[in-house]
């Protein structure tokens, strides 16, 4: 007796001798900083490695469509890499009122993003105030306000410990999505122009 087997129901088959999809295959088996990710996610799931990414992707497009989790995926995007390049211009910057004010914004900032995580915070009687009292300290007109305490004692020594680790990251980021970008049939945009012309 033969049991339901949905990859002969769904005809999986046609879609995968696709040119398409066996693209896609040979770029995510790559040896890409994703590729053990995909191996250990492909080996577990037992799931293709493309209908994997496939689905993960249509899923934040979804989540982005119907608007939920939008409010963290818009926290990340408006928060995480400005906020690293505040921290080196804050390396970079020189004591005075300038410096004073980009630690309180990132602060500011900082404290914003995290309630994404922690909404429950708004359940707590009094966090408004609670919240209110923090800021003004943060840029309380006094030599050391929270914001130079915060930024010296906990936020400065954990990037400058994980500065190169973080810049490594994005820049493997970057370069993968380039890559991605320019190189989807192994020519760059410049030799496609060529090829054009």
């Amino acid at each position: 007796m033969n049991s339901w087997n949905p990859y002969n129901t769904l005809n999986l088959q046609k879609l995968e001798s696709t040119e398409l999809f066996q693209g896609a295959h040979k770029k995510l088996r790559e040896n890409k900083w994703y590729k053990p990710l995909l191996d250990f996610a492909e080996e577990t799931t037992k799931i293709n490695r493309v209908y994997l990414v496939s689905g993960i992707g249509s899923l934040l497009a979804l989540t982005l469509l119907f608007e939920y989790g939008t409010s963290l995926i818009s926290g990340c995007v408006g928060f995480l890499y400005p906020g690293y390049k505040t921290l080196e211009e804050l390396e970079k910057a020189e004591s005075g009122l300038g410096r004073k004010w980009l630690m309180y914004w990132f602060l500011h900032a900082a404290l914003n993003f995290c309630e994404i995580f922690f909404f429950f915070l708004y359940w707590i009687p009094g966090y408004w105030i609670i919240k209110c009292l923090f800021l003004f300290w943060c840029y309380a007109p006094l030599q050391r306000n929270g914001a130079d305490i915060i930024y010296n004692y906990v936020i400065q020594p954990f990037f400058q410990k994980n500065h190169e680790v973080i810049d490594n990251a994005i820049n493997q980021v970057v370069r993968t999505a380039h890559t991605i970008y320019t190189d989807s049939d192994g020519h760059t945009t410049s030799d496609a122009h060529l090829h054009q012309n």
